[in-house]
């Protein structure tokens, strides 16, 4: 695991946690891919590109106070993936829906960018063996 693709992702995850949706897309490619397995509500199961990315991500920080999603652990994938074990916590504005759920999500790197995300891994196993490893 590239330690610099883990700085990476660390600050990445930072920005979001501060609902700087602007911020963690500085640290992502013009044609990033962000994957929801869960395919929340309202929301196309892929987003691709900056545009999508940042509607995506700013769904999930507007319907929601205090949004998070905490890296537990960072899983040893490949030179070009980093996996992640994840906490995600927040109430829905409208609805007063807590969700309180931990999830492993792969991110690909290229050129020090984050290109491609798959959220929602239900363990390590599923996320490594979508990239063909396994533990």
């Amino acid at each position: 695991m590239s330690q610099e693709n883990v700085e990476i992702l660390r600050q990445a995850n930072e920005a979001f946690n501060r609902g700087d949706v602007e911020g963690f897309l500085a640290f992502c490619g013009e044609e990033v891919e962000i994957e929801d397995l869960n395919n929340a509500p309202d929301l196309p199961p892929v987003a691709c590109g900056k545009e999508a990315a940042r509607r995506f991500l700013a769904a999930w920080t507007d319907a929601f106070d205090d949004f998070s999603g905490e890296i537990e652990e960072y899983i040893d994938a490949d030179e070009r993936h980093v996996a992640c074990l994840v906490h995600y916590r927040g109430r829905q504005r409208d609805s007063g829906l807590v969700i309180d759920f931990t999830g492993v999500d792969m991110w690909e790197l290229r050129g020090n960018k984050l290109v491609r995300g798959t959220l929602g891994y239900r363990d390590r196993e599923s996320a490594l063996e979508a990239i063909g490893l396994s533990e």
